[in-house]
């Protein structure tokens, strides 16, 4: 009689864990702005609202933080949404405030704002107060990266302040 070798259980296979995301904080001054508006007839089947509107706040400026990328111009743009407005949003399971691609020439970013926040920012901007957008997210990947928050101010926070000085 002969008798069969045991059979080894199998090996457990380790799943590798996903590394943390790494977050940056893109910091940009403002150089330029520009607003546009535009109305149309909504021309689609069956719409919900007759007109089709489109605002814009575009800033231009340059890039102070990170360093070492191609370029050091950056175009942000604000896209007012009815979406976010405070009542609207509480059933949103948002991934990313906007999202930020890399071109040779300027990187390209482009975030949503809540629509009546649109009215106080050309406010700052026409005052030529704000000056810097300060964008947090991952780091690029396939030259595009998704922005977790971001804000527009009249001067640096201290945590900014310093990582510039870091840089520098």
């Amino acid at each position: 009689m002969v008798t069969e070798p045991k059979q080894k259980a199998p090996r457990k296979v380790k799943r590798r864990r996903k590394p943390p995301e790494e977050f940056v904080d893109y910091i940009v001054e403002i150089e330029s702005w520009d607003f546009s508006y535009w109305l149309a007839l909504n021309t689609l089947r069956n719409a919900l609202d007759p007109y089709h509107e489109h605002r814009h706040v575009e800033i231009g400026g340059r890039l102070l933080r990170p360093t070492g990328l191609k370029t050091d111009r950056v175009e942000v743009s604000l896209f007012p949404s009815t979406s976010l407005e405070e009542e609207r949003r509480r059933d949103l399971k948002p991934i990313a405030v906007g999202a930020i691609e890399a071109y040779p020439e300027r990187l390209d970013a482009n975030l949503s704002i809540p629509s009546d926040a649109l009215v106080p920012i050309l406010q700052m901007l026409i005052a030529d107060r704000l000056k810097f957008v300060v964008m947090r997210g991952a780091k690029f990947r396939y030259r595009s990266a998704r922005l977790h928050s971001y804000s527009l101010g009249t001067k640096l926070d201290e945590d900014d302040f310093a990582q510039l000085e870091v840089a520098g």
